[in-house]
């Protein structure tokens, strides 16, 4: 696809609020999978992230008595009421680190007939460490996460690239140093390394831009997060999100703050899906709640109406 081409279809993809004519579109919220044709079904994942409350690692201090999923049953549970059978998962939700349990986790989700998609590694780690010691022992730490992965079967690993402390400088040689060594770790084992817009340094697009440049490898690649950028209208976060499309691996579609009826509320996420397609992505979407305002009040309802604007507007 040449730049006319794409920055055509791109700016189709904003205007266009959806396809999706509105008697479908609630003939497809709240089914689930039953109304998505399989072969767009593959294409949608879900993070374990949107079940929280619900892991006692992460329930809020008042709800950790009720918690009642672990990542040995979240497979079957999403797969049951939402028919969704690409599983990403926290590395706040392991019980424990092993190997075996890892195995453990990867044969739950093949019992369903799903798979681990996508490890998001989140911890104290510092691939932006100035210190080389403190960064070699952050990049062993990354690695060791990028061998769970493959334990559980996922074929991708997010990493973040280090905090953005105040007065803490952006090195990006030093940061896409760190992500080589770890891509070059996740070809030997059949895994990827994807920078995220998220924390720390990442949080500025432009900024995973010049590290994806930097590092220039086929093994790390991109995450696009639709809830992290400081954009102000649905124009300014596609531009945002369409920064990083060259390098796309998989996108998180996130949804921030929902009203009580389980609607979101923060912006359309339907030109975000467009202008997605229109780049020629055609991997995962996987769908991911995060706030600390306005959560869903049921996150299997909403993670239902996220289906069904995703299904309507992607190829299988």
């Amino acid at each position: 696809m040449n730049r006319r081409v794409f920055l055509a279809q791109l700016s189709a993809a904003v205007g266009v609020a959806s396809v999706l004519s509105p008697t479908r579109l609630r003939a497809l919220q709240g089914t689930g999978a039953a109304a998505i044709p399989p072969a767009v079904l593959q294409r949608i994942g879900i993070t374990t992230v949107c079940f929280r409350n619900r892991f006692k690692q992460t329930a809020p201090k008042d709800a950790v008595d009720k918690a009642d999923l672990t990542l040995l049953a979240a497979p079957k549970f999403i797969a049951d009421s939402l028919g969704i059978h690409n599983v990403e998962v926290w590395n706040a939700h392991f019980e424990n680190e092993s190997l075996e349990y890892c195995a453990q986790v990867k044969e739950a989700a093949a019992k369903v007939g799903s798979r681990i998609t996508n490890i998001q590694l989140d911890a104290s780690y510092d691939l932006s460490a100035p210190d080389a010691a403190k960064r070699a022992e952050s990049i062993k730490f990354v690695k060791g996460w990028m061998d769970r992965a493959k334990a559980v079967g996922a074929t991708m690993l997010r990493a973040n690239t280090g905090p953005g402390t105040r007065g803490a400088a952006f090195e990006p040689n030093t940061i896409a140093d760190s992500f080589k060594q770890l891509a070059a770790h996740g070809k030997t084992i059949g895994v990827k390394v994807l920078i995220e817009n998220h924390t720390g340094f990442s949080a500025d697009v432009d900024k995973v831009v010049t590290l994806l440049k930097a590092v220039n490898d086929p093994n790390c690649g991109a995450i696009t997060d639709w809830g992290n950028s400081s954009a102000t209208d649905i124009a300014q976060r596609v531009a945002d999100m369409q920064k990083l499309m060259p390098y796309l691996s998989l996108v998180s579609a996130k949804e921030l703050d929902f009203d009580a009826n389980n609607n979101h509320t923060s912006y359309d996420v339907i030109p975000l899906i467009k202008a997605t397609e229109a780049s020629g992505y055609r991997g995962i979407y996987s769908i991911e709640f995060y706030t600390e305002k306005n959560p869903p009040p049921d996150p299997v309802a909403a993670a239902k109406k996220m289906m069904a604007a995703i299904a309507a507007n992607i190829k299988a």
